[in-house]
């Protein structure tokens, strides 16, 4: 499914050491083909106004206004592929991603602007599904906002993904089991036991993190 992904070969900037991404959310893809659709729309129009009237307004074939006419049928058909390739960065770089230890949220502002936000993956406590509207209904997509316990409470906001109730199901799974290791590990801690993923000649191999 394009808008959600799995697989144990992902990696994001940041990723920590042992840290494994369970699975990565995006929104739904009517985000990315609704605005296509009416970008398409606006660019048939915006050909067709540029054949047409300057066949039945003759003072369009006149140098100076054939030129400012031409111009602004520019303007409109570069802000239209300007929207359409903003869109497709809003959508593919916008991520929601579960990993073994945290859950992260990237927002995309701008071309250079992005903020993530995490939470420790075992510290999710209550997660809530919302679906507003027509289309979310029919399409079977909202937003799934995360909250966490501890000290640091958060609330981390998973907006308008596709299934949000089988994503609730999904970062629950994986919440618990964290807990589960965590606690074993709690019980099993062997302080003479050397890290397997530590190299003791190189202490700062196990400092690395992986990236795109």
């Amino acid at each position: 499914m394009f808008d959600r992904i799995t697989g144990q070969h992902l990696h994001f900037k940041g990723q920590h050491q042992g840290e494994i991404v369970k699975i990565v959310f995006r929104r739904s893809i009517f985000f990315l083909i609704a605005p296509y659709i009416l970008s398409g729309i606006l660019l048939f129009i915006t050909f067709w106004l540029s054949m047409y009237l300057p066949n039945t307004i003759p003072a369009l074939q006149a140098p100076f206004l054939a030129a400012v006419f031409d111009f602004i049928i520019g303007l409109i058909i570069l802000f239209v592929f300007y929207t359409a390739f903003l869109t497709w960065t809003h959508y593919y770089l916008d991520s929601y991603i579960v990993t073994n230890q945290r859950v992260l949220t990237i927002d995309q502002i701008d071309f250079f602007h992005r903020k993530v936000s995490e939470a420790d993956i075992g510290n999710v406590q209550d997660i809530e599904v919302i679906v507003n509207g027509f289309f979310a209904s029919i399409l079977n997509f909202g937003d799934v906002r995360v909250q966490t316990a501890g000290a640091d409470q958060k609330i981390l906001f998973f907006d308008d993904v596709p299934y949000p109730y089988k994503a609730k199901d999904i970062i629950l799974k994986f919440a618990e089991a964290n807990r589960t290791v965590e606690l074993h590990n709690a019980y099993t801690y062997d302080p003479n036991k050397q890290d397997p993923n530590k190299d003791t000649n190189d202490p700062g191999k196990d400092s690395h993190i992986p990236k795109f």
